[in-house]
């Protein structure tokens, strides 16, 4: 299992740049659109054939998923993003106007998908569902959400407190999904469903996203999410394997 971990992330990395750095070095898209987001879905699709012997199969869609569930994943960010934009109204921040984004509006639109498909072929697909075999659920589910965070390298800039929060939003994230994915065979896009819904209502604090005290509020009501859902959920997250 370690050594499948340390290739599949190995290999992540290495599609991240190498995409990143076609779309840096072609200029034919903006540095909104996350080319790079397709690493983690390429690792997983190529660690298929290096470990074949595996038998591992990623699932786009279970046809047993209960049609609430899809409806679960995309209301859920939605829901706790309003909680966290009330809060954020009360606190002082200073605000910025992300114009660059705004330009390109229609064409982040039309990429989010994509993007969120990506990263869930790896992320969920690939190696939560591949952890899930060994380990308890909130074990996987932590250790994928520590994984997947670095590559939102673009916030690294803002200090170590904002990315202590955005590590604790990105692992709460990672609970969460693992709730409504695991029993469905780890749903590629049901998994992506929730990552597109996080994305699209981040789109509500592009004004505030790289302020710490907006980072705190995001990260703490996700984490209490969370928080209640492994409580709701004990045999789920911490039942032995």
């Amino acid at each position: 299992m370690f050594l499948r971990v340390v290739v599949f992330y190995g290999l992540t990395w290495f599609f991240l740049m190498l995409l990143g750095g076609i779309q840096q070095a072609t200029g034919l898209l903006p540095p909104q659109i996350g080319l790079a987001q397709w690493g983690p879905g390429i690792a997983a699709l190529l660690m298929l054939v290096i470990f074949r012997k595996d038998g591992h199969k990623i699932l786009f869609f279970s046809k047993d998923t209960p049609i609430i569930r899809y409806v679960y994943a995309l209301l859920i960010p939605v829901g706790i993003g309003l909680v966290v934009l009330l809060i954020s109204s009360w606190l002082p921040m200073a605000k910025s106007e992300p114009q660059a984004i705004y330009d390109s509006l229609g064409l982040i639109l039309l990429w989010l998908p994509l993007g969120a498909i990506g990263e869930e072929i790896g992320w969920r697909g690939y190696l939560n569902k591949m952890l899930d075999r060994r380990l308890r659920g909130l074990i996987s589910a932590l250790l994928v959400g520590l994984l997947w965070m670095p590559i939102h390298i673009s916030f690294f800039a803002q200090g170590p407190v904002f990315i202590s929060f955005l590590t604790l939003s990105i692992i709460s994230w990672s609970i969460v999904i693992y709730a409504l994915v695991q029993d469905t065979g780890f749903s590629v896009i049901l998994a992506a469903l929730f990552h597109l819904s996080i994305n699209l209502t981040n789109l509500l604090f592009l004004d505030v996203i790289y302020e710490t005290t907006f980072m705190m509020v995001n990260a703490t009501v996700w984490a209490i999410v969370a928080a209640i859902i492994v409580l709701m959920k004990r045999e789920l997250y911490l039942g032995s394997k």
